[in-house]
């Protein structure tokens, strides 16, 4: 689907859980109307004409550079450390070298390059349920209201962008790990009248649940 449909959806998931919490006593709940919608395009970040997708590169630099420099500080703090113990410096060394090398090594696999096909192409991992999955598992450990609302109006809007794709031909392959075979619901055209009417649908099911539960 376009990414109109997407926020749109991803807006309806948002009033349906601030509904539903602040009818079951959640004062938090409208939070979601934040953390949905922008979860409802996030899996498009692999697709460089969309809006994630065209500043992934500007991300990537970031998340390079903040990355750097947390190692440098963390040199820079145990460097006192490291050099007064020479068996520390060595097992650091090994610690840090073993699990390159076997990276490397993982990587010149066939199943390694494939994957790394998958991971790169539109509608390829981002559009699998690894990443709520993922999201899933970290909320059972979050415990404080306010990001807990949060996380979930994320789970529940990149849901819906995944659910929403897998109603038009091309499919999401949501079976990964154990396929890269994409599902389709249905055979509706991107930007059609039909994903137009497929949208109106699932937001009135969406508004229509939270009203009902």
């Amino acid at each position: 689907m376009t990414g109109k449909s997407h926020k749109a959806i991803g807006t309806a998931v948002g009033i349906a859980i601030t509904i539903y919490g602040l009818r079951n006593g959640i004062n938090a709940a409208p939070l979601a109307l934040v953390s949905a919608p922008i979860a409802s395009l996030l899996p498009d970040v692999d697709h460089a004409s969309s809006k994630y997708g065209q500043k992934r590169r500007q991300v990537a630099k970031i998340a390079i550079a903040v990355a750097g420099l947390a190692l440098i500080v963390a040199a820079w703090y145990y460097s006192a450390y490291i050099v007064a113990n020479y068996t520390t410096l060595l097992t650091m060394g090994l610690g840090v070298v073993a699990p390159i090398a076997v990276l490397v090594l993982i990587g010149q696999t066939r199943w390694a390059k494939n994957l790394i096909g998958f991971a790169s192409k539109h509608r390829g991992i981002t559009h699998t349920l690894v990443i709520p999955a993922c999201m899933i598992l970290v909320i059972q450990f979050v415990h404080e209201p306010y990001f807990r609302i949060m996380l979930f109006g994320l789970i529940a809007g990149y849901l819906s962008h995944i659910v929403a794709d897998c109603l038009t031909k091309k499919g999401c392959p949501i079976l990964f790990p154990v396929t890269t075979k994409t599902i389709n619901l249905t055979n509706i055209a991107t930007g059609s009248g039909g994903e137009k009417i497929c949208m109106a649908v699932m937001i009135t099911i969406i508004i229509g649940a939270s009203l009902i539960l």
